[in-house]
C-alpha cells in the first residue's frame, strides 16, 4: 500500500521548460521544469509531489512535438514561463500528490506560441481544447488566442479546486475541434505554459 505525508500546500510547474525562479512582488517562486521528460507519443513523468501523463501521436508527421520553445516572442514578461510550453495531440494530465486537503487556487498559464497574428498562412490556425480540474469541466472549447486577444500574449486563468484525498488532477483534452494542419501537420491539441497551485489559506505572494 502506498503511503505518504500530506505536507505540500503548493505546486509550481514550468511546462515544457527547465527549472526557473520567477520574481514576484514579495520574493521569488521556484518553478520546476518538465522538459527533462523528453518527447514521445505516450509518457508518464513523476516527481516528488507532482507528475504528468500525455497521450497522442501524429503518425504521418516526422516532427514529433511534446515541448515547444520560441524565445523570440517575449522580451519582458516572464519569458522563462511563456516562451516554452507542453503540448500533445490528444491529452495532457498533470497530477499533484501529497497535498494538504482543502481549497486551492489553480492558476493555469497559457500563450499561443505556434500561430501568428499576421496575414501569413499560420495566422489561420485555431487551437481548441477542453479543461478539466478534479474531473469537472471548467472550460469548454477553450481557445488561447481568443482568450488572450492575440498570439504570443501571456494569459493567466484562475480556478478554484477542492482537494479531499490529497491529490489534484488537471486535464487538458482535445475534443476534435480546431485546425490540424496549420501551419503544419500536427500543430493542434492542448498546450500549456505553466501551472501554479496554492492552498487558499496561504497567500500566493509570487507570480
Amino acid at each position: 500500500m502506498l503511503s505518504f505525508l500530506a505536507e505540500y500546500k503548493s505546486i509550481h510547474i514550468n511546462c515544457g521548460g527547465t527549472n526557473v525562479d520567477i520574481k514576484g512582488k514579495h520574493g521569488n517562486t521556484f518553478y520546476e521544469g518538465d522538459a527533462y521528460a523528453g518527447s514521445g507519443p505516450s509518457k508518464v513523468y513523476v516527481r516528488e509531489n507532482w507528475g504528468f501523463s500525455s497521450t497522442g501521436d501524429i503518425m504521418d508527421d516526422n516532427d514529433l512535438l511534446s515541448d515547444i520553445v520560441n524565445t523570440s516572442i517575449y522580451s519582458n514578461y516572464n519569458p522563462e514561463l511563456y516562451s516554452t510550453a507542453r503540448t500533445s495531440p490528444i491529452s495532457i494530465t498533470y497530477y499533484g500528490f501529497c497535498l494538504e486537503n482543502g481549497n486551492y487556487t489553480v492558476n493555469l498559464h497559457f500563450a499561443e506560441i505556434l500561430f501568428t497574428d499576421d496575414e501569413a498562412y499560420s495566422s489561420l490556425g485555431k487551437r481548441i481544447f477542453d479543461i478539466y480540474i478534479q474531473g469537472k469541466l471548467v472550460e469548454k472549447d477553450f481557445n488561447i488566442k481568443h482568450e488572450a486577444n492575440g498570439t504570443g500574449v501571456p494569459l493567466k486563468k484562475p480556478y478554484n479546486a477542492s482537494v479531499t484525498d490529497n491529490t489534484l488532477e488537471i486535464r487538458l483534452y482535445w475534443a476534435g475541434k480546431g485546425t490540424t494542419c496549420i501551419p503544419r501537420r500536427g500543430v493542434y491539441g492542448p498546450l500549456i505554459s505553466a501551472i501554479s497551485v496554492c492552498h487558499s489559506k496561504f497567500i500566493l505572494q509570487a507570480f
